[in-house]
């Protein structure tokens, strides 16, 4: 490993950290409501992608802005180009924060808030170990490119608009999983059910309504439903007493509300988490409402989704030696006196075809009169172990670490499943908790020094 290039970081580190602090405060989350030209996912992911590249000119960096979709910033030279494949934007904060998930507090050795681990902190440790390569004069024969993105979390629009653009690298990683090699992502599967509600059915105690989840990649840690036509003595005594921490009941002038709390968590590891809308759901089938068909509606998915996270009472369950377990995650709830709208994830293995557990959903949901739209299929990633790259990346990290750079698959998805001859590399190392998409995610200071050193020996290492 080279020496000087170490010492670079150690140099850059209190910046490091200052900038990190400033960019959290940047609160990109997709808002189309404001999109416009050059800000195609709302003011403020533009404002972070901007922010990212004037940083990347202020440190003599070559960039560039593709209307606002995607950038990038450059080193090095000759014809072929090593992608490092990051984005900067963000899920919903959601609740139940100690801290200010867009303030870039320093507690106890670490930096709070939304976008620290996922992925703003290792774009940044990216960024600077480009300056340190660059600064250090050390010969390349490639170049390096930290290609950065605007809309990872939802569509991945932005990846996809920069290689109709740009050249695609020649291989690559992307600082956006766990270390120590990711090299296969199991598909991704999202879909919606909508229910139509007759009206007439209508009588006694009506359910108005039910909210819960932001997004259908996180496991939703709070769920709402609006009943009318019931006393609020007579919902009380239905929570069982191991319930009463997760069910509140209250009255307010349009009914009693009933709020459902879960544990939020990345909707590839499901298991990590509690599902609120399925606790809300759960408690709703033992209530008698004259919603005649929401009521069936409620019920059925009860017994079919059955708390589980691997689609086993759905017929879906499957799994591989390569990639685990098929799961899914019921994200998105959104009731009306009409209508019934839930959206899914799903993470599948990566030797199963997609196109089978979509038809096996269609049957294991048919007898619901439900309208079945799938919304995103991402086929699953794998790259072959023998690739000269990932030796390389191998080297580094067991140089750096002295642990075995095992190769792993993973239920999240990252821009590689785009991007041919890329992995995913950290940022987060075993036996840690994954904290992207959770309340108070952070990112310690000894990691985000320690990762940043890993990542400029290991882009040394694919362009020297």
């Amino acid at each position: 490993m080279e020496d000087i290039l170490n010492a670079k970081i150690d140099e850059y580190f209190d910046e490091m950290v200052k900038d990190l602090q400033e960019f959290i405060k940047i609160p990109s989350v997709l808002d189309e409501t404001n999109a416009c030209e050059g800000y195609p996912f709302g003011i403020k992911i533009g404002e972070a992608l901007k922010w990212i590249l004037k940083k990347g000119d202020n440190l003599g960096l070559k960039t560039k802005n593709l209307d606002g979709y995607a950038g990038y910033i450059e080193i090095g030279s000759g014809q072929e180009m090593v992608g490092i494949l990051s984005h900067i934007d963000v899920v919903p904060p959601g609740a139940g924060w100690s801290v200010d998930p867009f303030g870039g507090e320093i507690k106890d050795g670490k930096i709070y808030g939304r976008g620290s681990i996922d992925d703003k902190g290792p774009a940044l440790a990216v960024l600077y170990a480009l300056k340190a390569i660059k600064e250090s004069n050390l010969p390349v024969t490639k170049r390096a490119r930290l290609i950065i993105g605007t809309d990872e979390e939802t569509g991945a629009r932005c990846i996809r608009y920069y290689l109709e653009k740009e050249e695609m690298p020649v291989y690559g990683f992307s600082p956006d999983a766990e270390f120590p090699i990711i090299h296969a992502e199991k598909g991704i599967l999202r879909f919606t059910l909508v229910k139509d509600f007759d009206a007439r059915s209508r009588s006694g105690v009506n359910l108005k309504r039910v909210r819960g989840g932001t997004r259908v990649n996180i496991v939703p840690d709070e769920a709402e439903a609006l009943i009318e036509g019931i006393t609020l003595e007579k919902l009380a005594e239905k929570i069982e007493e191991r319930l009463k921490e997760k069910l509140k009941v209250e009255e307010t002038p349009e009914g009693i509300v009933i709020k459902a709390k879960g544990i939020s968590a990345h909707a590839s590891y499901p298991e990590d988490g509690e599902n609120a809308i399925q606790i809300l759901f759960n408690f709703l089938s033992q209530i008698d409402f004259g919603g005649r068909e929401a009521k069936e509606f409620i019920n059925s998915l009860v017994a079919k989704l059955n708390m589980e996270v691997d689609g086993r009472t759905l017929g879906v369950s499957c799994s591989d030696e390569i990639s685990g377990t098929l799961t899914i995650n019921l994200g998105v709830a959104d009731f009306d006196e009409n209508r019934g709208v839930l959206k899914f994830d799903i993470r599948y293995p990566v030797t199963v075809d997609g196109n089978e557990i979509i038809e096996k959903l269609k049957k294991a949901f048919e007898d619901l009169g439900v309208e079945f739209l799938v919304d995103q299929h991402k086929l699953p990633l794998y790259v072959e172990a023998d690739k000269d790259f990932i030796r390389k990346l191998q080297h580094v990290y067991k140089e750096m670490t002295g642990e075995e750079p095992r190769l792993l698959s993973i239920g999240g998805g990252t821009y590689c499943r785009y991007v041919k001859n890329t992995v995913s590399f950290g940022p987060v190392f075993p036996g840690q908790k994954e904290l992207a998409h959770q309340k108070d995610e952070y990112i310690s200071l000894d990691d985000f020094r320690r990762i940043a050193k890993i990542y400029v020996q290991a882009i040394y290492e694919l362009i020297k």
